[in-house]
């Protein structure tokens, strides 16, 4: 008996993280509701767009304009195996660092070098042919290294010299724990949606106040054009936002990311992406948000 080449292959692509015969193009920051086995690693890099650094003024007195960009690379891993049908267990860990490249950015906003690691549960709570609905329950600690070259030299110019409590080097840790809600949603074969919302509870950056409260959310939507177009290649678009851990009190506001992703979509074990992020904040000492460029690289492994 003749078959359709195209057969076995659209088996196999519709194994993992799948409804309703759509293949879900998977974001890392937006996340997945589906109860699977993988293992994932991405690799981020990025650069600020034109950014405008505020005047330095010491002792009353104007300094030259500074100029420069801020560059950002991370690295991420991530885990998570399937305990039962309903339940799995994930962790996660990252190093990120940003810096100036050159000497306007770098005596401006020094370095910041970020270290974390993530521990927790996924567990199905609702799931028909069309949408899977999944709750979250997790425990992140923290810790944010600061470099303020800007702050420990105007330190000495106020207080005439060097005291204990104006540091070069900071470092700010963080322990929260919440939870929060996955989900998916197929229209069709081609087109899917995912989104997420977390809250969480932890210590803030300020330690002279007590534990704050941390909301996060975001949505994607998403096209495989492999059913219909026999392409191995899926899209998506969205925006979520996320809270700067340690360093919320220099913000006036959380940064926004728009997201858009290319994945291969041939392989049923591989979820395969290359992704731009746009992310946008404003410090609160700055006229001016900072907006950055991020390129990631993102490999996810399912067995």
């Amino acid at each position: 008996m003749l078959s359709d080449p195209n057969d076995s292959l659209r088996g196999r692509v519709y194994e993992h993280a799948s409804l309703k015969g759509h293949k879900f193009i998977i974001n890392s920051n937006i996340g997945s509701p589906f109860i699977e086995n993988f293992i994932e690693n991405r690799i981020c890099a990025g650069q600020t767009i034109d950014l405008d650094i505020p005047t330095i003024r010491l002792s009353g007195g104007e300094v030259v304009q500074l100029k420069g960009e801020l560059v950002f690379t991370a690295l991420n891993f991530e885990y998570q195996q399937k305990i039962k049908d309903w339940m799995a267990f994930n962790a996660s860990i990252v190093v990120s660092g940003r810096l100036g490249n050159k000497a306007g950015s770098l005596i401006s906003e020094g370095v910041n070098v970020f270290t974390g690691y993530q521990f927790g549960w996924l567990f199905k709570l609702y799931k028909n042919k069309e949408m899977m609905l999944s709750g979250t329950l997790d425990v992140t600690n923290n810790s944010v290294t600061l470099v303020d070259l800007n702050k420990f030299v105007q330190g000495i110019i106020d207080s005439g010299k060097i005291t204990k409590d104006n540091k070069l080097v900071e470092e700010i840790p963080g322990l929260r724990a919440g939870g929060g809600l996955r989900g998916s949603y197929a229209f069709n074969q081609t087109f899917g949606f995912t989104g997420f919302v977390n809250l969480r509870n932890g210590e803030s950056a300020d330690r002279d106040n007590a534990n704050r409260w941390f909301f996060n959310f975001g949505l994607a939507f998403d096209a495989d054009l492999m059913p219909k177009q026999k392409v191995p290649i899926g899209f998506l678009l969205g925006f979520y936002s996320l809270d700067f851990a340690g360093a919320e009190e220099a913000l006036a506001n959380d940064p926004k990311n728009i997201i858009f992703q290319i994945n291969y979509t041939g392989k049923d074990d591989l979820n395969l992406g290359l992704g731009v992020n746009y992310q946008t904040y404003k410090p609160v000492n700055f006229d001016r948000s900072i907006n950055f460029v991020n390129i990631v690289l993102g490999l996810k492994y399912f067995f």
